[in-house]
């Protein structure tokens, strides 16, 4: 089963003083997520636009009991990892046909 959130965090670690950006949706299933993430691009014409960017980790405890992230997958999370980023083509289809659909 999926579980979505929007408190996600992008993984890595962040290297200026700005906040991380907050995903556009996450889907989760089991140790492994994915977050979508929007950056605001701008044509040299000054029109504005939004990229979406996918972020795919697996979670696991460490030995102290901390959660951790990585980036890597094993075997028996490729499964998972596909269902996920099924999920986030189907949300970032759905939001394509939406956007069509206005420009009519």
């Amino acid at each position: 089963m999926a579980y979505t959130t929007p408190k996600a965090q992008r993984p890595g670690p962040q290297t200026d003083a700005t906040p991380p950006a907050k995903p556009v949706a996450s889907f989760r299933y089991g140790n492994v997520s994915a977050a979508i993430f929007a950056n605001h691009a701008k044509t040299q014409d000054g029109r504005t636009f939004d990229v979406f960017n996918v972020s795919l980790r697996r979670s696991y405890k460490r030995a102290d009991g901390t959660w951790a992230h990585v980036e890597t997958l094993r075997q028996d999370d490729l499964l998972p990892a596909s269902y996920a980023l099924l999920q986030c083509y189907e949300y970032l289809s759905a939001a394509d046909k939406a956007l069509e659909g206005q420009q009519d």
